[in-house]
Formats: C-alpha cells, structure tokens, sequence
C-alpha cells in the first residue's frame, strides 16, 4: 500500500459518482469522465447512475453536464426509471402515434409514455424526437408519472406552463435549482437533479370524489408495548467537591443515571471517583420502571414515486458515527438514532466526510445503498481547529472567539472511530480540524467531529521501509499508507490506525513554510507576513525573532519545526576592512556575510585589526562590537568552537567539526583581500591554505543527524583566494519526481549554464527547486547531480558596464527613490548566464545590459541577478534580456486599463493615469489589490468596482462627473482627504455595495440602495457633497456618541429620514421624526437614545444635536 489510498480531509471523497445519459453506454464512476468537475448536482447523477436511470454520453467517457437533453432521452429515462431502473422490453405500433417517431431508437419509449398519459407531442402528430426540452415540460412529464392527471391539473391549455410551475414546486421537483429558469432549456446535470427531487415526491391518485389524496403502502413493523415493570435504582449527587475537574465532570455526569442494584451503583461511583470518593455525597432512590418489548403490526407509509418504481426507501433519522473499510473495497456504515438497520453494509462510497451529521440513506434494502446525504436538518455551526474551542460553561462554548449555544447532549467524536466523547474536551492536539454540528434544527451544537493527528519527520527511506523521529523502529511500506516520493527530511502528518477508515496507520506530507520569524506574541510567530499559532504552550525556544524556520503546519498551526538560520546569525556579523575619518566622522568599509562591502559612519573610531564583529544601526551610525568567543548562552548558537582547520579527507573540519555547506565564511588572503565563501567551497582548501592558528567558529546541531556544523566563521589564508568558479545552473523546465536505478527518490529537470542546455538531469537526492531557480551543481561519477539552491543571489539593475576592463556597477532596482550603487568586476572566471525571466528560458550570448530608466529618474528596472566572490569579483552574474524582474516593492504607472491585470501580476503599486483615456472605460479592482487612480480627464467617464478587500486610492483632480465607483463589502476607497470608506477605522464602512459618484462641483455623492452603512467617527458632509440612500439602505452609528454633521448645502437627493429625530423626546412625549432634506441641513446629529413613543420605550437613533 505505497500509494496514498486517502488523506485526512473533511473533502466528498465520492460514491458511485457521476453517470451519463445516452443510450449504450453503461455507468462509471465519476473519476473516469473527463469532465467530472463540471458536475454541479453530484449527489443526483450518482444515484441516478447507480439505479442505472442514466447512462453514459457516447463511450462513457464524459458526462457533458451542459449539454441540452432532447425529448426523446428524457423519455427513455423516465421508461427506465418506472421500470425499476431497468431498461424494459417494449413493443411500437403498426401506426406510431406520432408521425416523426417512426424507426427512431426511442420510438418504443416514447409510445409507452404516451399511452401512460406521461408525455405529449408538440401538434400536427408530430413529437418531435431530436428537440430540446425546457424544465417545465420535463416537470409536466415527471407530474404525470407521479399520477396527475393533465386535464384535471390544468397542465393543457394556455395556462398549462404557470399550473405546471406552480404544482412542480408544491412537490419539490425544483428542489436545488435556484438558478433555473424553467422556460429555458434543461441540461443533463439538472435533468439528473429533476428525477433525483421526484424520487421522494408523494404518488397521489383520484379518490371518488375526484380529489387527489397520496398513495400509502402497507409494510410490517414493529410498535413498542409494555410487556411488564422492574425495580430500578436511581443515582442523584447531592455534594461534589472533588478538586480535580474532569473527575468533578465525570461524576456530576453520573447524576440520574439508573442501575439494576444498589450495588452496580457503588461501583460505578466508587471507579469515576477514585480517590476523591470521599468529597462525593449521593442518594439511591428505588424506583419502578416499566419493561418494553416489540409487537408486529402492519404499518402505513406515504407512497413515493421511489419507494413505487424502484422499491428505495429514504431514512433521515440517523447520525452516521463510524465508516469501516472491508476488504473487498465496499464500506460499512455505522449509524446512531436510525430507525431501521443499525448498519449498512457492502456500500461503494466512502462517506466518512459526513461523520457526525444526520444524514439521509437512499436504499433498497442493508446491502444496496444508492446515495447518503446529509440531511436538510443537520447544519455546520463553525469549523475551526482544536486550539480554539474554549472551555464548555453553562451550555456554551466560545470558539474562535465566538460563543455558540451547545445542547446538553453534545458528543465528540474522532473521524472515522465513531468513538463517542463526552463534552467537548479534545484533548491538546490544537491544530486537530474541528466542525460542530446542529443535527437537530435547534441552533444549537449537538455534535463535535475532529481529526486527531501526529506530526513527524522522516529520517530514513529505503526501498521497502522508512522511519520517522517519533516511530522506535522501522516502518514497512506494505503495513501502511505513504505517499509517493517519500524522502528523508520530509515532514508528515500521521493518523493512527483507529482513525482511518480501512484501520491502517497513514502518512500525508504535511505543507511546509520556511522563512524568517518578523513578529511574535505569546501564543504564535509570524513567518514571512502569516501569523502561526503554536501547538504547544510551551513552544520551541529556537521559534525566537529573526530566526529562520522551517516548519510544518496544519490549520494554521506549527507542529513541527527547525531552525535553518539562528537569530543571533549571519545577517548581524560582518568584518572590518578598513577604517578611516573623513568630513563626517569615523568610517569604517564592512564586508557583510551576503559578499557585498559598504563604507559606513560609525559612531567612534575602530581599528581595522577588529576582524569579526556584529553591528547595529543607531540613528544611522554603526555600532560595532568584536564577536563573543566565550559565553553562556554561546552567542545564540548551539556551540563556539575554537580549534584549527584540518582537512585530511578532501573536505575540511574545524575544531574537528564539519562545516555546513551553506555556511558563511569570512576569508581574508595573503594579500589583505577580503571576501566571503560558502562553506562548501571553503571546506575544499587544503590543511596548509588556511594559516596554522586557531580559529573561532559558531556551530548549530543539524536535527536530522544529531550533529553540529559549523555555520559562521573568519578565517585567514596563506596565499590568494583562489578564484574557485562554481558550477551555475538556471532550472528552464518543471522540477519532477522520479526514482533512480538504486531506487531512490530524486529530482529531474533541465537546466542552462549560459551556453549548454542540459536535459532530463537525474540529481543523487530530492531537492526543492522550481522552474526558474539558480543553482550550483557537482556531475558526479555515476552521472548524478549534486545541486544546492544559491541562497545569497542578490537582485538588481545594470546601470553601467566598461566592456573593456570589466568595470560594472549595480544599483538597488524598481524602488520608489533612489537606491545605493555598487562598484564590482566581471572577471574571466565571473560565470555569465543569460536568461528570459518572462518565459524561464536560457539564452545563449547575454552580455551585461544597462538597465531600463523608469520615469523617476535614478530608479530602474532591474535586469540581473549576482552573487559576490573574492573582493569586488563577481563570481555570477545572471543577465535578464526580459529585463523586468518583478520586485518587492515596484512601482508602475498605466494609461490602457486593459493592461491592469498584467500590471498587478509584477508589481505591488499599480497606478492609472487618468488623462490619457481616451474612451468610456470599465475597472475592477480584484481583492487583494490597490489602485491608485491620478490624471483628470474631463471627457471620458471612468467605471470602478472595488471588490471586497481590494483598495482604489484617488490622488484627486479627477474634473466632475467622469467618475462612478462601486465600493463592495469590505473594499476600501480612500479620496484626497484622507479613507473615505473601509474597516472599522474609516469614517464610513458598509455591509453592501455603495457608490460613490463625483458631483458636478467637485464633491462626493454617496449612494445605497440596500444594506447598512455605519459612521464609525464624527463624520461632515460638505456643501460639495450628495446623499442618495434609497430603498432598504440604512445609516446607523458604528458606536453611542458619534456624530454626522450635514452643510447647508448638502444636496440630498434620497435620505432614510425617518432615522433621524429633531429632538430625543421624553418619557410622555415621543421624539419628532425628521422628513426632508431641510430636516438635516446645516445641522448635526448624534447616535443615541430616543423615545418611541409617549409610554417610556427607548430605542437607538440619530438624535439633533
């Protein structure tokens, strides 16, 4: 069982999904069409196939649920549905009814729901067999098979289309179909969902009095009878003291409990109470019960057009608990509350996503289940995680920061264990997913569901086993469920075997996040601008500020990490080169851990004998200070190493320590150069390169191997650097997951050097790159690559290159000032790649290219990458012909709004230059979004929508009238002044669209129609601005005391006046509602208390001030 059979979701894993609709072809499931996902009414076109109503398009192999069914396939359906669900046996006339059916392959069909009063033609004898079919006329069709009659029902006649309407949805035949419009034509996916409501339509039939009753059948079952009494004993706790609270909980649960004897009783207490028996006061009252048992008796039901036809039954009164996997691949269906079976069995669905609801089972009998559905009664209250449930009190329960009402009865249960837990305690497992469920329609939680997990990481894959740093031993394959492509250091998320629904323990991949820890709370850290929460309360120390993670995460939470880079590391360490003092004080020239150097002011005079130090930044001078060589918390690393580099093996230790391939060592030659260098290639010096003293280096233990590395260190050599070239690599195609010859999982991929395209390269390990990756690569002997993605790339703009001596100087790139240049040499040994960063493609000839000016002069596109060598060298440089690498923080200006959507995919500030449209145009601000709207044009109107979450900024000069925008619920329009509408911290936020159209005086017309827009600050509508609140659309104080003040003339052409009172009134004399816009202007109101009446009652309003 390599293959992963399933994850722990709460997704519609599917059953007997999706059939078809045309003759011949035989159902499938629904993974075997090609257009499964475009299947709207799921849950109708599996049954509809599994009765075998449906069948397939063509070959089977797609359902095409938009395409139109004609009269003739929805004829056959309704033959078969009749039938059983089994394609009868029919005969055709020797004079067809009907003048165009004739030889046709439905003729049969069509005669034999003709002479059932079930279909009609369309005039002149004529059925036309090939044309479409509306929902109206496929609701006429399913009414005659439920036993209407046309003529008594008025379904002829120029009415028949609005009766048949009207008695198709008193009988629910357009149940789920909201958006239908029943004069158009039907599809195939509402075809299915139109039988699928009939099934469970009542039959009816004419009585004598030519009234329609409802069919009954007749079935035998059993009705509860007394059959005698027995003496019982019944538990109250009178006093509980017990101080620990889930024995105090337990034992206040045993209250009304009833017992055979009074010993049962004892014990039970004696066993819930343990050793706090003593602080448990109960009574035993003796009590007589009655006993029942079961009488057969003939029973009556209400006949549907299923139960009739096809012999199902439909039963809505049960909670599914539990879903077991056999081993023939069908499931077995656990069930609480149900009023037939107590279990179905040999089913084909996994329906273990409804777990804990009341659901509907369509069924013939235990072993023929066509469909389970949760029921109209049962509802999703909140889905959340573990870690925010609080703690149950007085039937209510706050989670994520709401409060629910909780019944009195509420079970939790473990997905797929049907195991029953009192209350709604689910242990620490935070990040567990959680839904409440109300399954009895009272609004409140009756049932908890949740999924219980371990997080671990794989230390070890072979061929037929792997392990984890949780499991002791090793894991074979073949006991349990894994995903494809295991490899060591994945992270994994695992469900016990009694929580799965074939009983096998089961490994998903957990989703990984790696980045630097900005901001921490108590309870959670924020990793590259998304908040986690921790699993634990006591959460790992390394989770410190400024560190670099790597951690898995589940619902929002860590529950698994390391730490990559300490915070106390690399990015605050630099070295000395020089010192100096010029007109600005003391200077000194650092080289930093990423390669690049900086002559910076210092706050005092430094030696440049200082070598490693760390630096902090006060009021723009640099502090620095000698690195730590001995402390107690060892700087924030895990060891200082202090020892001689020694390399005996082709790969160098210190202090007889490895060092990390991705370390940073600062370096300084015989020669007084300064550079940095990877460790990987520093570890390639020989013992004699590196001067023969000791050195000082800070190691962090690698979690996967239980060793330390060295990661930092400032070396000295006996000779030059030497100009060691890496191997660059740029990933031009996907990054694939194969296995090698040995049978182990790596990656495969192509790649460009600048001047060779490598393809389909099998690497010695998986890796994580994606397509358009720089990398460094070693061939190895056996053809393999060993890659490491290059992690100290540096971004940037050309802005001068002197071909001749190599000269070449870089800038910071698309910033909205200037940024600071960097003077650099393109050597013989620099590696150049030229690449296309718009398609990530390699292109062979790039020579350094100065950058493109944008329209602020100094600031640039950028168009290359580079990574520093040996002092000034350049040891790659990455050449970008597109010449646009999207950044951070770029800016861009557009004139043609149809290149917006282009605009926002590279850049975060997107501007529209208003004067250079040169017709009417229409923008939609996507959410996530912001524009920014400059320029006036006072000829061509300009259309915006804002969406929720989306920004549209108006810099203002925009000339009357030529703007109208759109403001959806939770987006944010900001105008010169300052936020117009937005969040709780704009004067005016809104629960529905408002507009916002510019007056013919340069003001703001704001304007509703349904809705309510809240004043959350004081709030002035000048004599430039218009009010047109219409319809159902309200304007309420976002809190007591708030204000809005209207000008003179402030034009309102549509007010909720009746909102607004002259006076607060008192209590025998009720406040004086206004009624026009005079009411309102040159006048302020507050949102507070007025009376309604002359009795005393006070409500909320806006109230003259």
């Amino acid at each position: 069982m390599r293959n992963l059979k399933r994850t722990l979701s709460l997704a519609l894993a599917s059953v007997m999904l999706v059939g078809m609709m045309s003759v011949g072809a035989s159902a499938v499931n629904a993974s075997d069409f090609t257009d499964a996902d475009e299947i709207v009414n799921k849950d109708a076109v599996s049954t509809m196939t599994a009765l075998g109503i449906i069948n397939g398009k063509e070959d089977g192999s797609y359902f095409d649920p938009t395409g139109n069914v004609t009269r003739a396939e929805m004829a056959k359906m309704l033959c078969v549905a009749i039938n059983g669900g089994v394609d009868p046996v029919l005969g055709v006339k020797d004079t067809p009814t009907f003048t165009d059916i004739k030889g046709h392959w439905a003729e049969s069909y069509i005669e034999y729901c003709a002479a059932n009063g079930i279909i009609a033609g369309r005039g002149n004898n004529k059925f036309d067999p090939t044309g479409t079919v509306s929902a109206t006329e496929a609701a006429k069709m399913l009414l005659g098979v439920l036993g209407y009659n046309a003529e008594k029902s008025g379904l002829v006649g120029n009415d028949w289309a609005i009766n048949t309407n009207v008695l198709a949805n008193q009988n629910g035949l357009y149940k789920n179909l909201s958006n239908l419009n029943a004069n158009t034509l039907l599809t195939r996916d509402n075809a299915a969902q139109m039988i699928y409501n009939a099934l469970d339509a009542n039959m009816v039939e004419l009585n004598a009095a030519g009234n329609y009753t409802t069919s009954q059948y007749s079935y035998t079952g059993t009705e509860s009878v007394v059959t005698g009494t027995e003496r019982v004993w019944v538990l109250t706790i009178k006093e509980n003291n017990c101080t620990d609270s889930g024995i105090k909980a337990a034992v206040d649960a045993l209250s009304g409990s009833v017992y055979n004897s009074r010993s049962d009783a004892d014990e039970t207490v004696k066993e819930v109470a343990g050793a706090e028996l003593s602080k448990v006061k109960y009574a035993l009252e003796q009590k007589t019960q009655n006993v029942y048992g079961e009488n057969t008796v003939t029973k009556y039901a209400d006949e549907t057009m299923g139960h009739k036809y096809l012999s199902l039954i439909t039963d809505g009164d049960a909670v599914l608990t539990d879903v077991e996997k056999d081993s023939k691949g069908t499931y077995t269906l656990y069930m609480n509350g149900i009023t037939t079976k107590g279990q179905y069995t040999k089913v084909e669905g996994d329906y273990s996503n409804l777990i804990g609801q009341k659901v509907e089972v369509l069924y013939k009998d235990s072993e023929n289940v066509y469909g389970v559905y949760a029921s109209t009664d049962s509802s999703l209250i909140v889905e959340s995680t573990a870690g925010k449930v609080g703690t149950l009190s007085n039937n209510e329960v706050k989670i994520d920061g709401t409060t629910y009402k909780v019944d009195s009865n509420v079970t939790t249960t473990a997905l797929y264990t049907g195991k029953l837990i009192d209350g709604l305690n689910v242990g620490g497992n935070k990040a567990a997913a959680v839904k409440a469920y109300d399954n009895d329609d009272n609004g409140k939680i009756d049932t908890v569901v949740y999924v219980p997990f371990t997080a671990a990481k794989v230390t070890y894959v072979g061929e037929k086993s792997f392990n984890t740093d949780v499991a002791g031993t090793n894991i074979k394959f073949e006991d349990v469920n894994a995903y494809d492509d295991m490899a060591k250091n994945d992270y994994v998320i695992k469900s016990d075997a009694a929580n799965t629904v074939d009983d096998t323990d089961t490994y998903v991949l957990a989703e990984t996040v790696e980045g630097k820890i900005e901001a921490t709370k108590s309870d959670s850290v924020r990793i590259d601008g998304t908040w986690y929460n921790y699993v634990t309360t006591t959460p790992d120390k390394d989770l410190a500020l400024d560190s670099t993670v790597k951690a898995a995460v589940l619902n929002g939470y860590i529950v698994k990490s390391e730490v990559v880079t300490s915070s106390h590391e690399l990015q605050d360490y630099a070295v000395v080169v020089k010192t100096d003092t010029d007109i600005n004080g003391p200077q000194a020239k650092l080289l930093f851990a990423d390669g690049t150097t900086k002559v910076v002011t210092t706050d005092k005079k430094y030696t440049d004998t200082m070598g490693l130090v760390t630096y902090e930044v006060k009021k723009g001078e640099y502090v620095l200070t000698e690195a730590v060589t001995d402390s107690a918390d060892k700087a924030g690393f895990d060891k200082i190493v202090t020892g001689k580099y020694v390399n005996n093996s082709g790969k160098g230790k210190i202090g007889g320590e490895s060092i990390a391939d991705d370390a940073v060592i600062f370096v300084k030659d015989s020669a007084g150069k300064f550079s940095t260098m990877a460790g990987s290639d520093f570890a390639k010096y020989s013992t004699t390169s590196v001067v023969d003293k000791n050195i000082t280096a800070y190691a962090n233990k690698d979690n996967s191997t239980g060793y330390n590395s060295i990661v930092l260190a400032y070396v000295e050599l006996n000779a030059k650097v030497n100009s060691i070239t890496s191997n660059y690599g740029y990933v031009t195609s996907a990054v694939s997951t194969t296995k090698n010859k040995d049978g182990e999982t790596v990656s495969s991929f192509t790649f460009w050097d600048g001047a060779t395209e490598h393809k389909d390269i099998m690497t010695d390990e998986k890796v994580s790159l994606s397509k358009g990756d720089i990398f460094t690569y070693e061939e190895n002997k056996d053809g393999s690559y060993t890659v490491t993605e290059v992690d100290n790339l540096l971004r940037t703009a050309i802005i001068a290159y002197n071909e001749k001596n190599g000269d070449i100087r870089f800038t910071d790139a698309s910033l909205s000032d200037k940024g600071s240049n960097v003077d650099a040499d393109i050597t013989k040994d620099t590696v150049i790649i030229g690449i296309n960063s718009d398609d990530k493609a390699g292109v062979a000839g790039a020579v350094p290219t100065i950058a493109i000016e944008t329209d602020k002069s100094g600031v640039y596109q950028a168009n290359a990458y580079y990574v520093m060598g040996a002092g000034d060298e350049v040891k790659l440089l990455v050449v970008d012909t597109y010449g646009n690498i999207p950044a951070v923080d770029s800016v861009i200006t557009v004139t043609d709004p149809s290149n917006l959507n282009d605009a926002w995919n590279k850049y975060t500030d997107v501007r529209l230059d208003a004067s250079k449209i040169s017709k009417p145009e229409s923008v939609n601000v996507p959410a996530g979004k912001t524009l920014t709207l400059t320029g006036t044009n006072a000829t061509n109107k300009l259309t915006v929508t804002v969406e929720k979450g989306a920004t549209l900024d108006v810099k203002g000069g925009e000339s009357a009238a030529t703007l109208d925008v759109t403001v959806k619920a939770g987006g944010v329009m900001n105008v010169p002044n300052g936020k117009l509408i937005g969040g709780s911290d704009a004067p005016l936020s809104a629960d529905a669209d408002v507009t916002v159209k510019e007056t013919s005086n340069g003001g703001w017309e704001l304007g509703a129609t349904s809705g309510t827009i809240t004043v959350n600050s004081n709030t002035k509508f000048g004599a430039k601005d218009a009010m047109n609140i219409s319809g159902a659309a309200k304007i309420v104080g976002g809190k007591t005391g708030v204000t809005v003040n209207f000008d003179t003339a402030t034009t309102m052409t549509a007010m909720p006046y009746g909102s607004f009172f002259k006076n607060d009134g008192n209590a025998s004399t009720a406040s004086t509602a206004c009624s026009g816009a005079s009411d309102l202007q040159n006048k302020t109101f507050v949102w507070g208390s007025y009376y309604t009446d002359t009795s005393g009652t006070t409500a909320t309003g806006w109230v003259q001030q």
